[in-house]
């Protein structure tokens, strides 16, 4: 009789049927939208690649955001995962609590955005950390990644949003960090599109990237304001969805 590990090769691997694994998906596309135009960390990059260290610290920047944001996202997940399978009441409630609780998230998120604009013609703020994007080495660069993911409080809710929704599914760990890990590159997309710009230095490509520098400072607060108030109302659908049932 021949031994079988009882391990199997796809441990880590849940029953997840496609219907399902389209539903995460189709959930998990307009957080990354939401994070793909976010207007400060392209502002960043647009700097970076404007800077004397383009290339090396245009990588260095983008992969320090995107393992940042796979991390959170995954550990977000991971601490969700098999709530759903406790009971499907308690599951209900949770789903509804999340969702009531990242709605008035994003309104506030939306209002606190609104109320930063710029009053009348008044030129937006600068932020210090631009002025200091020439003289930075990678390490430096990658720590901005860092500091523009971790704690940014229009970002991290996206990603604590995704990691919620990848937790919910039937999924197992190999799973989750694998959806967590395309969630962070599709979130990550437009960074990862301009990094190769530094590739291919030229003229127009500098002009036309200083020209968008500036009227993504110039109007990221109504960027983001529309961008949440699009989030909440989705996340209402979902409260409204789950209280009809």
């Amino acid at each position: 009789m021949s031994w079988r590990p009882n391990v199997s090769p796809m441990a880590g691997l849940a029953a997840c049927t496609v219907a399902e694994m389209e539903s995460i998906t189709a959930q998990l596309i307009p957080l990354a939208t939401g994070v793909v135009i976010s207007p400060i960390p392209l502002v960043a990059i647009i700097a970076i690649l404007l800077s004397t260290r383009a290339k090396a610290n245009t990588f260095a920047y983008t992969a320090s955001i995107v393992l940042a944001a796979t991390a959170i996202t995954a550990a977000t997940a991971l601490s969700t995962t098999g709530v759903e399978s406790k009971s499907s009441g308690s599951a209900h409630t949770v789903q509804t609590v999340f969702a009531v609780v990242f709605t008035v998230g994003f309104l506030a998120l939306a209002y606190s955005s609104w109320r930063s604009r710029p009053k009348d013609d008044a030129e937006p703020a600068m932020p210090s950390w631009l002025a200091q994007i020439d003289s930075m080495q990678p390490a430096k660069a990658a720590v901005l990644g860092l500091l523009l993911t971790v704690p940014n409080a229009k970002n991290l809710p996206l990603e604590l949003k995704a990691g919620s929704i990848i937790g919910g599914g039937h999924l197992g760990w190999v799973s989750v960090i694998a959806y967590s890990v395309l969630f962070a590159v599709g979130a990550s997309i437009a960074l990862i599109v301009l990094s190769a710009l530094a590739a291919v230095p030229s003229a127009k490509v500098t002009d036309a990237l200083s020209a968008t520098k500036s009227t993504l400072i110039r109007h990221n607060a109504a960027i983001m304001t529309v961008l949440f108030l699009m989030l909440a109302a989705l996340e209402l659908s979902h409260v409204v969805e789950a209280l009809s049932k």
